[in-house]
C-alpha cells in the first residue's frame, strides 16, 4: 500500500487515475463529500486519513476504495474492513472512536455500530450530515 500524504490535510485520496484530492473537514464529511460528488470518484482509490471508524469504512467502502492508512483506526473499523477485504494499515489501533469531549463514543460510530451494508450507511449519513 503506498496511500498519499495527510500533508497537514485531515484526508487525503489518490484516485484511481492518480490524481491526489484532500479535505480538511472532520469526521466522515470527506468521504460525504466525494460520495455527493458522484462519478466514482473513491472507486479504486488509496485513502490517508487522520481517524477511521467503522462509520468513515462504511462510506469508503461504498465508495470503492482500495485501501485505508489511517493515524488512528478504530477495532470496529478493522472488522468491517477486513471482512470487505480492503487491505487497511494505521499507525494506532483503538477500541472506539469518542466524541470531540472524549466522554463517549462519537455519535457517528454509535449510529454505524448497528449497520453492515454501506449502501444503508451512506443513506443514514448522507440525511445526518447538512450538505
Amino acid at each position: 500500500m503506498n496511500h498519499p500524504a495527510l500533508g497537514g490535510h485531515t484526508c487525503a485520496i489518490r484516485t484511481a487515475a492518480g490524481e491526489i484530492l484532500t479535505s480538511d473537514a472532520h469526521g466522515i464529511r470527506p468521504p460525504l463529500f466525494w460520495l455527493r460528488e458522484g462519478c466514482g470518484i473513491l472507486r479504486g482509490a488509496e485513502v490517508s486519513d487522520k481517524i477511521i471508524g467503522k462509520a468513515a469504512a462504511l462510506l469508503f467502502c461504498y465508495g470503492g476504495v482500495k485501501s485505508i492508512w489511517a493515524e488512528k483506526m478504530s477495532q470496529t473499523a478493522v472488522e468491517f474492513l477486513a471482512a470487505q477485504g480492503i487491505g487497511y494499515a494505521y499507525d494506532e489501533l483503538v477500541p472506539a472512536i469518542l466524541n470531540r469531549e472524549g466522554t463517549g463514543l462519537c455519535p457517528m460510530e454509535q449510529k454505524a455500530l448497528a449497520i453492515d451494508d454501506p449502501a444503508r450507511a451512506f443513506q443514514v449519513f448522507d440525511e445526518i450530515i447538512p450538505r
